[in-house]
């Protein structure tokens, strides 16, 4: 090789060296100044993880060293599994794309060959949980269901997102561990979309929805439309609620018992963040430390109260312990909760137009 292209290559290799090692000694403040971080949330918008994710993001920018500018965009699809698939695989590592999926999202991976996952939540950098939340099942007047003993012997036809997700797996686990007879139509893009299918009685229920958001307009959900709480869902009961059985505690023996308390783990971690792995980790404690830091501020904590969302904050680090937790199960047991989640007898999925927008924090 001539001495100058041997020159050329020696200068060129120092210079990509050098650019290399001066972006890897940016601290977090200089990488995040004049940037703009992305909350993507893998449901519609107006649902409750959507406006879960629009209270982070109008508060958490200021604890981000550089503050940076923090936007929500909507990317619906299988309930959160295509925007987590997303920020696991195609978004760039760097710290500015985080994603809020549904709860069952990180847990989805442990259905094995049914799974849609493309990302392992081990390895995942999760950012923090705004509260653990309560599931309930419910049902509308129409529907003649008016307490959960009904389900032994009446089908109740419910609405769920994403095949795989927490809206379809979890009737279907319910209908074959204790027999409730839930039928699913999925395919809608969130929650919004469901409560309308409801009132214009193409749905006779939601065998998996939102305490929190649920009672975020209980006048008309309850009083108007006349909608039953059937029994909660999570490992306790919501203080709202102290009369409502707790699915657990309808099982019939300890093996029922012990499937429902590993399903409904994920309920620890309401509202989830995470970003992929491969971030560089001094940026991972930064986002960490801004959103414990942004569930404390008083700003945050009354627009929470004024828009009747919980705060229940779980940090990062205690979702990885969970999470490792969780998946150190002895296998008959997932085993046995696998095929319960699989078994989707009467699923049928509906084609529905999925929309997609990007909105700044207001």
């Amino acid at each position: 090789m001539p001495i100058r292209k041997i020159l050329t290559a020696i200068i060129t290799a120092g210079a990509l060296a050098t650019f290399t090692s001066a972006a890897t000694a940016q601290t977090p403040e200089e990488f995040f100044k004049n940037q703009t971080v992305t909350i993507y949330v893998g449901l519609s918008v107006g649902g409750g993880y959507d406006l879960n994710a629009r209270l982070v993001a109008r508060h958490i920018g200021k604890y981000i060293p550089g503050n940076p500018t923090v936007v929500v965009k909507n990317m619906p699809g299988g309930g959160g599994l295509v925007m987590t698939n997303y920020i696991a695989n195609a978004a760039p590592k760097n710290g500015l794309h985080i994603g809020a999926p549904q709860r069952g999202v990180p847990f989805e991976p442990m259905l094995g060959d049914a799974s849609n996952a493309k990302f392992d939540p081990l390895k995942m950098n999760w950012i923090g949980s705004v509260n653990a939340d309560t599931s309930v099942a419910i049902a509308t007047r129409a529907s003649g269901v008016t307490k959960w003993q009904d389900l032994l012997k009446k089908e109740l036809i419910v609405g769920g997102s994403g095949v795989g997700t927490e809206t379809v797996v979890v009737p279907y686990v319910l209908r074959n561990v204790l027999g409730f007879q839930f039928k699913v139509i999925s395919g809608y893009p969130g929650s919004s979309e469901i409560a309308l299918a409801m009132q214009r009685g193409e749905l006779d229920g939601k065998g998996a929805a939102s305490w929190t958001s649920l009672k975020q307009n209980a006048k008309q959900t309850f009083e108007v439309d006349g909608t039953v709480v059937l029994f909660q869902m999570g490992l306790r009961k919501h203080p709202d609620i102290p009369n409502v059985p707790l699915v657990t505690d309808l099982a019939t023996n300890d093996d029922q018992r012990k499937i429902l308390e590993l399903q409904f783990t994920a309920f620890e971690l309401g509202r989830p963040y995470v970003v992929s792995d491969g971030v560089p980790a001094d940026r991972v404690t930064a986002l960490r430390r801004a959103f414990d830091a942004a569930m404390k501020d008083k700003d945050l904590l009354a627009d929470a109260e004024k828009q009747g969302l919980e705060v229940n904050p779980t940090t990062g680090e205690e979702m990885q312990v969970i999470l490792t937790r969780v998946y150190a199960t002895p296998k008959p047991l997932v085993a046995r909760l696998q095929e319960a989640a699989r078994d989707t007898t009467g699923l049928t999925e509906l084609k529905v137009e999925k929309k997609e927008g990007d909105k700044p924090a207001q």
